[in-house]
C-alpha cells in the first residue's frame, strides 16, 4: 500500500551542509526517511537514523543518479519528495569569468538540478504523487557583482520549474521553488566575511539575514499537504528585500 501523502521518502541534495543538512534534520524529526545525497557526508557523519541513508555523488553524473534513485524505489517503493539544495558559487568579477567556471556553476547548479528532476519523475508518475522543490536565489532577479555565472544559473532554474509543474500537473506532481536571500550558512562565508554576511541585515526589512530555518519551514510546507494546490511558484524567502 502507498505511503500516506506527504509522509513518504524524500531525496535531499547537498544534504552534507548548510540547508540540505538542516532540512534532513528536520524530516528525520518528522519521521520521514530521507535519501540524503552529497559528495561527501559532511555533518551527516554524526547522524544516527534509522530513516537516513546517505549516498556520495556528484549531481553531474547522471549513471550514479539514476542508481541512487533506484536504490531509493528499492528500499521504500516510492518517492514523494525531491528537493534540490545542492549547489556552488565563487564569486568571480564578469570579465574575469573563464569558461571552466562558468561551466561548472551551470552544470552544478541548472544541470544538477535537471538530472535529478528527470530521474525521479518516472517513479513519481507512476504513483501519482510527489513534490519537487528546487533552490533559485534572490540573485537570479537582482543580480550581484561578481556573481553573473551564479544568477545565470539560479534564473535557468525558474524556467525549469515552471515548465516542469505545468508539464507534470497531469499527473498530480507539484513543483515549486524556495529563492532565499542572504542566508547565514557557509556558502556566503566562502565569498565574505563574517562581519560582511551580517551587515546585510541592514538592508533588509524585516532586520536580520536568513537562518536556515526559515528554508527549511517553507520547504517543508511546499512537501507537505497544506500546499497540496501550490505549483509553479517562487517563494521568496528574503525578509521583504526586493519585492518587486
Amino acid at each position: 500500500m502507498p505511503e500516506q501523502y506527504g509522509r513518504g521518502p524524500v531525496i535531499v541534495t547537498g544534504a552534507g551542509s548548510g540547508i540540505g543538512l538542516a532540512l534532513a534534520h528536520r524530516l528525520l524529526a518528522d519521521g520521514r526517511p530521507v535519501a540524503a545525497w552529497d559528495t561527501a557526508e559532511g555533518g551527516l557523519r554524526s547522524v544516527s537514523a534509522r530513516g537516513l541513508s546517505f549516498t556520495a555523488l556528484d549531481v553531474r553524473d547522471r549513471g550514479a543518479i539514476v542508481s541512487a534513485v533506484a536504490a531509493v524505489l528499492d528500499r521504500h517503493g516510492a518517492i514523494d519528495g525531491l528537493v534540490c539544495c545542492a549547489a556552488v558559487f565563487k564569486a568571480m568579477p564578469f570579465l574575469e569569468l573563464d569558461e571552466a567556471t562558468w561551466d561548472a556553476h551551470l552544470d552544478v547548479n541548472l544541470k544538477g538540478t535537471f538530472l535529478c528532476c528527470q530521474a525521479v519523475l518516472p517513479a513519481m508518475r507512476r504513483a501519482r504523487r510527489g513534490s519537487i522543490v528546487l533552490f533559485s536565489s534572490s540573485i537570479a532577479r537582482n543580480g550581484t557583482v561578481a556573481g553573473a555565472h551564479y544568477a545565470a544559473s539560479k534564473g535557468g532554474i525558474l524556467g525549469l520549474a515552471r515548465s516542469l509543474a505545468v508539464e507534470s500537473a497531469v499527473d498530480q506532481i507539484r513543483v515549486n521553488m524556495v529563492s532565499p536571500g542572504i542566508t547565514d550558512t557557509p556558502q556566503p562565508r566562502g565569498n565574505m566575511s563574517e562581519n560582511e554576511m551580517f551587515a546585510r541585515a541592514a538592508d533588509i526589512p524585516l532586520g536580520r539575514i536568513g537562518h536556515v530555518d526559515d528554508m527549511v519551514e517553507t520547504v517543508m510546507f511546499l512537501l507537505g499537504e497544506e500546499s497540496s494546490f501550490v505549483s509553479a511558484q517562487d517563494i521568496r524567502v528574503n525578509g521583504g528585500r526586493g519585492m518587486i
